[in-house]
């Protein structure tokens, strides 16, 4: 909203200021896990599906989106495509920055040190595993609070899994 309200500004105050005022600006979070495109991933895809695209992205098959419900006319039916409307983003951008991207940071610091070359190695590792279980239920969910109905254990548990998956080949180094 800013950007965009002092790059019109710059040219045209009045545009500005009708921006500024009717205008809506969405705060959203996504929580996907995308691993770095590596070659071999570009050519699978040229032999799965014919051409080659050199700006593939692949991602793991788990998708949330969470966008604010603050428009400034009609709103799309975004919930038709899964996504969750809330009034406030916050607690789901603190949920995703702290218990996937902190734990994902520690993850890859300790397993890289540990000699493991991807995420799914690293909690493999029953040490490093019981460390992140642990990191989870003493140090970050006491410290969050959860927007109605999200269970942070079960959503702990579930990018545990996610963590595990082995075709998600998210380098340790990245």
């Amino acid at each position: 909203r800013a950007a965009v309200v002092e790059l019109a500004r710059q040219t045209d105050p009045g545009l500005a200021d009708w921006i500024a005022e009717t205008t809506a600006f969405p705060c959203s979070m996504v929580d996907r896990i995308v691993p770095a495109t590596t070659e071999a991933d570009i050519e699978a895809l040229a032999v799965r599906e014919g051409y080659r695209d050199a700006g593939m992205v692949k991602a793991e098959a788990f998708s949330q989106w969470v966008v604010e419900d603050r428009f400034c006319n009609r709103r799309p039916p975004l919930e038709r495509v899964g996504v969750e409307m809330t009034l406030d983003v916050a607690p789901w951008e603190k949920i995703k920055l702290r218990l996937l991207n902190g734990a994902h940071s520690a993850l890859a610091y300790l397993g890289y040190l540990a000699g493991h070359q991807t995420i799914a190695e690293t909690v493999a590792d029953p040490v490093i595993a019981a460390y992140l279980r642990n990191l989870w239920r003493a140090e970050i969910i006491p410290a969050l609070t959860p927007p109605p109905g999200v269970d942070l254990p079960a959503y702990a548990g579930q990018l545990f899994t996610r963590y595990a998956n082995p075709a998600i080949r998210h380098r340790t180094w990245q």
